[in-house]
């Protein structure tokens, strides 16, 4: 199959993510089947959707007529075998549960034809074993996206042990098609790329506080003015290369054996999720949400989001 002769694609869940990537393949001018197991469910996406599109229009990326086009383009069905019907495409984004995925992988090969490009969205489980209860194991691979979806240009395309090089092809080009920056992701290993890079983060930054070094809210601001201002423009190897590999290299000779090797989240962590504080769903995490409706954080995070995708690619387009 070749990437021009995709037409039609199939969403197989409505969730946040669901919702967001169908609103990326609708702009990019695809017909899309997005299921759900319940009408509620549909009916949530396609809301989420619309107000999601209300923030790229405050930001002038897309009239009010294209939204309405691309919304027109998504249509929700609770059906698996029709949202399948006709489509070239399959992208599966449902809760991250092993046997949950196979059974669906092996559900969604018998109403495809062979050629179908069967994708998961899976944030870590291996790509080899939700494509080991399929007859044609060559064309499932990891589409893997990032959250928001429709604003985060990171998508990793990851290769499972019989992934053919026709199906990482699609996959990354399909990816592009949707304004998206692709990612090889050349080893089906857990966390892939992006997740290990951030949860490698995320250990140091609960072992910061752990030790009582630096606060959950110092920890945030300490990255988000020093390293992190960086990271949109220079990754970790590039500012390596820009400051001195000799210098680096000298520093990681002293304080690699320094940082946290936790295997285990440490009690302040496990406290605060046995305490039911799960962050903006309930009000309270590392920080107390108090006044603040999730709708309000998540559209200024959105905002923000979106401001910096513009300038990143104004800047693209000066290089």
């Amino acid at each position: 199959m070749r990437l021009e002769d995709i037409r039609r694609v199939a969403m197989i869940g409505a969730g946040t993510m669901g919702s967001g990537i169908s609103m990326c393949f609708a702009q990019a001018g695809y017909e899309v089947a997005l299921y759900s197991r319940s009408a509620e469910g549909i009916q949530r996406a396609l809301n989420r959707v619309k107000h999601s599109q209300q923030v790229f229009i405050q930001e002038g990326l897309i009239s009010e007529g294209e939204a309405e086009a691309a919304r027109a383009r998504i249509r929700g069905t609770d059906s698996l075998a029709d949202a399948l019907q006709g489509v070239q495409y399959v992208l599966e984004s449902v809760p991250e549960n092993l046997a949950l995925k196979q059974a669906l992988f092996r559900e969604m090969e018998t109403l495809c034809p062979p050629d179908t490009i069967l994708a998961t969205n899976t944030s870590g489980l291996s790509i080899t074993a939700i494509a080991s209860v399929c007859r044609y194991p060559q064309r499932v691979g990891g589409m893997h996206w990032a959250n928001p979806p429709e604003i985060v240009p990171l998508v990793e395309v990851i290769r499972g042990e019989q992934t053919s090089e026709e199906t990482m092809d699609l996959i990354y080009g399909m990816s592009e098609r949707l304004g998206k920056v692709p990612v090889r992701v050349q080893k089906d290993i857990p966390g892939f790329a992006s997740n290990r890079l951030q949860y490698a983060l995320l250990r140091e930054a609960l072992h910061l506080v752990q030790e009582g070094v630096v606060t959950a809210e110092d920890v945030d601001r300490t990255l988000k003015n020093g390293v992190g201002f960086r990271y949109p423009w220079l990754g970790p190897l590039e500012t390596a290369d820009l400051g001195g590999l000799d210098v680096f290299h000298t520093i990681c000779q002293y304080l690699f054996k320094e940082l946290s090797t936790m295997t285990k989240t440490p009690a302040f962590f496990d406290e605060i999720v046995r305490g039911g504080n799960y962050g903006i769903k309930t009000g309270r995490g590392f920080y107390d949400y108090t006044g603040k409706s999730r709708e309000q954080i998540l559209r200024k995070r959105d905002l923000y989001f979106l401001r910096q995708l513009k300038l990143l690619r104004e800047v693209r387009e000066m290089e």
